[in-house]
């Protein structure tokens, strides 16, 4: 996963999305930034659960208990989707937060990113040339 991440940051990809069911779970959530949860209350999810998984609700129930509450990845999420309502609802949620993780890199965020990393390999490059130059 990380040479594929890797390549497509070389590639300039402005966004890479992880569908991590445990992410916290497996602590990816330190390499990653935002955190995106999409949360939904306990009882609509034990509903979903049931229709989509055709299973009895002692085992959805079990499936569900096994994993970190969605309350606990709502509090340690940077940006939290709503689920609750109509799948045109959870699109415009979606595309608010689009719109909000590709706005423009304030400087910091650009020292950090793959331009600023080559911008300061560059101007390393480049001072070095001159550098020697010089001598």
């Amino acid at each position: 996963m990380l040479m594929e991440v890797l390549k497509l940051w070389i590639k300039g990809c402005s966004i890479i999305v992880f569908d991590v069911p445990l992410l916290f779970e497996a602590k990816i959530d330190k390499w990653t930034k935002p955190i995106v949860v999409i949360w939904i209350d306990p009882e609509t999810q034990l509903q979903r659960l049931m229709t989509r998984d055709g299973s009895m609700e002692e085992e959805a129930k079990s499936r569900i208990n096994a994993q970190m509450s969605l309350d606990l990845k709502r509090s340690k999420a940077d940006i939290v989707i709503d689920n609750t309502s109509s799948l045109e609802a959870l699109h415009e949620q979606f595309q608010k937060v689009l719109a909000q993780i590709t706005k423009p890199l304030t400087w910091t965020e650009f020292v950090f990113s793959r331009n600023g990393a080559f911008l300061a390999l560059f101007s390393t490059f480049v001072s070095v040339s001159i550098f020697k130059k010089s001598s």
